[in-house]
């Protein structure tokens, strides 16, 4: 029996149908999704929430370019404990995702880093520092410079650039602040400074005021402190309370716009050094990003919400440069050589670590000046102010001889 019109055109619209099912769904992408682990909650959360606002401000702006590959970020809070941040990096990897962003503090990105180990999978760290994790990990990788440079940096500048002869350290019982201290005082030394003493204490401790006493009455030229931000406050109200008149010289820790609004007027003169970066920059990408990040939250990003979004774009770029998978991930972080971020140049060397060089700040009615360049500044001002004095005097000269 000869199969009817109507049973011929339904076979045909049957085989078109599948064969446009079959085309278009070949031809879809693969959405690729990232893990992030942050400290959103707890004393951390200073750090992690405005890190997860750059993330985020970064995957709108690349879901927005054209053929850019969709993906999706499974966003995780910490709670600022070691432990549960590498409990879930470990869940997130044995979901299958290609990445995790996370390591916020150094003792977050050190449990993480067992995790990423074990799978043997990438973790891109926005803002641990600690000299410690430098080459701890073929699969650890980090935007924020290591504290080796900063310390350094710091120290070399105190004795130096700030003529400061003596120094007390004041630091707290921590991985980080003890990595950063003894970086510091090396390199102040070594450039003709001398510690007179460092004061350690246990993180978190509410007794500082005989430890502060002490260090005033030793009368150094510039007291170091270091810590994560609620210590560095409450330390330089206590240093100001005392009324110290030696130079405060401080981490990046503080270098957030809640910790330095909390330290109010008793931040005036405190010197940070941190990563090159500056919400006044006349750089066109630095400047689109802090317009657009205003726009988006309401306030000014800062330097954390600026690593989070250079860190979602090395995830990004990892892709393009031939990231296809998580057990390959690295090769595409290792293939990023010329990728721009708004917090630097974003190239990695052998051991995970960013090319970037800190800078010395300083605390500016509220606002984190580069010392440098106002020193530079103030010396330009004052070459116009004795050229002026110059021109008037000769003005006057003439005026009276030809009187």
């Amino acid at each position: 029996m000869r199969p009817t019109t109507g049973r011929v055109l339904a076979t045909a619209l049957a085989l078109l149908l599948a064969a446009f099912v079959s085309v278009t769904g070949c031809s879809k992408k693969e959405v690729i999704t990232f893990g992030v682990v942050l400290p959103l909650t707890g004393e951390s959360a200073i750090y992690g929430t405005p890190i997860r606002n750059g993330i985020e401000l970064a995957l709108q702006q690349i879901e927005a370019k054209k053929d850019a590959p969709p993906i999706k970020l499974d966003i995780r809070d910490s709670q600022s404990d070691p432990q549960r941040a590498q409990q879930l990096t470990e869940e997130l990897y044995n979901e299958g995702e290609r990445a995790v962003v996370g390591g916020v503090t150094t003792p977050e990105a050190m449990a993480m880093v067992e995790a990423a180990d074990r799978a043997s999978r990438v973790l891109v760290s926005p803002s641990a520092s600690a000299a410690a994790l430098t080459g701890i990990s073929r699969n650890f990788f980090r935007v924020w410079p290591s504290d080796a440079r900063e310390g350094a940096k710091m120290g070399q500048y105190a004795a130096q650039n700030l003529n400061l002869q003596t120094a007390v350290i004041i630091t707290a019982d921590s991985t980080y602040a003890e990595g950063i201290q003894h970086v510091f005082r090396e390199a102040f030394e070594q450039n003709g400074g001398k510690v007179l003493e460092t004061i350690e204490y246990p993180r978190n401790t509410a007794d500082v005021e005989a430890l502060v006493e002490r260090a005033v009455s030793l009368t150094p030229d510039c007291i170091y402190v270091a810590d994560y931000a609620d210590g560095i406050v409450k330390l330089i109200k206590l240093l100001k309370a005392a009324d110290y008149k030696g130079k405060i010289l401080t981490v990046a820790a503080f270098a957030t716009p809640q910790a330095i609004s909390a330290a109010g007027r008793d931040a005036e003169g405190v010197f940070v050094t941190h990563p090159q970066f500056s919400e006044a920059s006349d750089d066109p990408e630095v400047k689109a990003f802090v317009e657009a990040y205003r726009k988006t939250y309401g306030e000014s990003p800062g330097l954390y919400a600026a690593h989070g979004y250079d860190a979602m774009m090395v995830l990004y770029n990892a892709v393009l440069e031939g990231g296809d998978s998580g057990s390959n991930f690295w090769k595409g972080i290792r293939g990023i050589t010329t990728l721009k971020g708004v917090t630097g140049p974003l190239q990695f060397d052998d051991k995970g670590d960013v090319q970037k060089w800190p800078r010395v700040y300083f605390l500016v009615d509220g606002a984190l000046v580069d010392h440098s360049d106002w020193v530079d500044e103030q010396k330009e001002k004052l070459r116009e102010r004795m050229d002026q004095l110059r021109r008037e005097r000769r003005a006057l000269q003439r005026s009276q001889n030809g009187g």
